[in-house]
């Protein structure tokens, strides 16, 4: 892996570092957790009683009305149904959503599922009524769910991701970060390898390379991904985007480590096969400034090597 071992002879004495605060530190011994992904949005407690599951409060003007449900949304009545669906849906993303059958946002939730069924191939949903039958309550005591509506995220049958509340922009951003969109505009990474064979395959068009190093459960990379999507459409022509999660597998932990990529989310740049600088952070705007300041001295190096080589024809010329 020679590339590699060019970024690291590099990582420290070319590159430039730009801090952000709204990141999370990467343990030098392994690349622990940040942080406890579930976030306290608005949601209903669920309490026992003699019949079940009932909600605290909204119990009051209901307008729960059913709507057929897209073909990838599997209503759920038991925990082996629960744990068949995951099975099935093998290297899908599976979101598991939680309600109660009296939950006055059922209707607008089973429209934004159905939606995201329809624009992604690539998600799955279960949906449970926490409070139908005595299955079904002990599926949501296992899973230890208190509050609806309560989304569970899942990816090889690994929980890796919970939210409460209903929050569609929420919703989105995490589908969007931890789905696999074929199509996507961002380049995925799966080793140290991925990035040197992209690495040398932009050496032939001198384009600027962005890796976004992330992980699974760090709620700055899942916010400022929506950016980095955008962002690697508009500028395709001009910047390739990739990115890659530090808890991915153990070449990823290495790589990351050795190149000194401490906290998330992170942004490598690269030009040339050289690690030209860095920035720490989940800020868009200034990832931008940080993109397009790069750019521009990727534009003045060019303008100064065309002129170096008429200045070198003319010379030729004269002799």
């Amino acid at each position: 892996m020679a590339t590699i071992a060019r970024l690291l002879s590099s990582s420290y004495s070319s590159a430039f570092t730009f801090f952000h605060n709204d990141s999370y530190s990467i343990s030098s011994q392994t690349f622990s957790r940040p942080l406890n992904s579930k976030t306290r949005a608005s949601s209903l407690k669920l309490q026992p009683n003699d019949q079940g599951f009932w909600l605290v409060k909204d119990r009051d003007n209901l307008d729960f009305a059913k709507t057929e449900t897209g073909e990838k949304i599997l209503e759920i009545h038991c925990t082996s149904e629960y744990d068949k669906g995951l099975q099935l849906s093998q290297e899908k993303l599976v979101i598991a959503h939680f309600s109660a059958r009296h939950y006055k946002y059922n209707l607008i939730i089973q429209r934004f599922m159905e939606e995201r069924c329809r624009i992604s191939s690539d998600v799955n949903f279960l949906h449970v009524m926490a409070n139908d039958t005595e299955k079904i309550r002990q599926l949501c005591r296992r899973e230890n769910i208190e509050k609806i509506p309560y989304f569970v995220f899942y990816k090889k049958m690994e929980n890796i991701h919970e939210e409460e509340g209903f929050q569609p922009k929420k919703l989105v951003s995490n589908i969007l970060y931890y789905g696999h969109d074929a199509f996507s505009p961002v380049v995925q990474l799966q080793s140290g390898e991925d990035l040197e064979k992209l690495i040398k395959v932009h050496k032939i068009d001198h384009k600027l390379i962005v890796v976004n190093v992330g992980m699974r459960r760090c709620i700055p990379c899942v916010k400022i991904y929506p950016s980095v999507l955008k962002l690697a459409s508009q500028m395709a022509d001009r910047v390739v985007f990739a990115r890659m999660n530090a808890d991915e597998n153990n070449s990823c932990m290495k790589m990351l480590r050795e190149i000194g990529v401490s906290r998330v989310p992170a942004f490598l740049f690269l030009k040339n096969g050289e690690l030209c600088g860095r920035y720490i952070g989940s800020c868009a705007s200034t990832l931008i400034r940080e993109i397009m300041k790069l750019r521009a001295d990727q534009t003045i190096t060019a303008l100064q090597r065309k002129h170096s080589n008429l200045t070198h024809s003319a010379i030729s010329f004269d002799e």
